[in-house]
């Protein structure tokens, strides 16, 4: 078996260890944040383990099946999954406060409605049919469009490390490095999400070069598994932070990684 195949192989196992795992302990993590006072940011926290769970299978198979452009595509998107993960976390913690995950619940969904209003509304305007035009322009609505922003990749960004200056200089180093190594994977990768001439070309170089072809491949797979992985962590840290009777099935997930 070429050493390629034997590094997927491995990455299929943990990930089924991880999920097994998952399904024995999630509904008693489930249970415990249901008692917190983080009620809306257990929430938004725990909805982005089956999000990226589901997001981590599909780079796994893809990239197991050599399908590179695929898995370039949605290994972007399991890296905006994680920073709005890690953002909400950060925030909520160190706010002492649930906001943050309220305006993930309500605020953003209710942004992503209104963003729905206003292309049916283009729409309509455009082709001049008779057809309603909502009025969607008011200082409340502004409020929700405004809030969007908050989410934004390049704001997360910003906040993830502005509130990384209280670290030792070690943590400091290994989180602002890993920030400026997602962020730089995340632009480079813009173009094959929106069918740009870069992600073309350079998946075009990758064919000509067999090596770095598998080893972008494995670094797809392996850096999604990770990225899953540390939501599932984190998501287990936050309940064990707030109930100490977890602390099993935090322990669990913690030794996943480490077989």
């Amino acid at each position: 078996m070429p050493d390629i195949d034997k590094k997927f192989e491995k990455l299929f196992e943990l990930n089924q260890f991880l999920s097994a795992e998952i399904k024995l302990s999630l509904p008693i993590i489930i249970e415990s944040l249901g008692k917190s006072k983080f009620k809306y940011t257990s929430k938004a926290l725990l909805s982005f383990i089956p999000k990226s769970g589901y997001l981590n299978s599909a780079v796994l198979e893809l990239a197991a099946s050599r399908n590179i452009y695929s898995a370039a595509v949605l290994y972007r998107s399991i890296i905006e999954h994680s920073f709005r993960h890690l953002y909400i976390y950060t925030k909520a913690l160190k706010d002492d406060s649930d906001n943050v995950g309220g305006a993930y619940c309500e605020t953003l969904k209710a942004s992503e409605d209104l963003q729905w209003f206003d292309k049916v509304n283009k729409h309509n305007k455009k082709i001049g049919e008779n057809k309603t035009v909502w009025n969607t322009k008011s200082d409340h609505n502004e409020t929700i469009r405004n809030a969007k922003r908050e989410f934004l990749f390049s704001n997360i960004l910003s906040y993830l490390q502005s509130n990384n200056s209280d670290k030792s200089a070690e943590v400091k180093k290994f989180v602002n490095d890993h920030l400026l190594e997602k962020s730089v994977e995340y632009d480079n990768l813009s173009s094959a999400v929106h069918g740009g001439p870069f992600g073309e070309s350079a998946l075009f170089n990758l064919h000509q070069d067999q090596k770095k072809y598998d080893y972008t491949l494995y670094k797809f797979a392996n850096e999604s598994l990770g990225l899953h992985y540390s939501i599932v962590q984190s998501t287990y840290l936050f309940a064990y932070l707030m109930d100490d009777k977890v602390q099993k099935q935090y322990e669990k997930i913690n030794m996943i990684m480490q077989q």
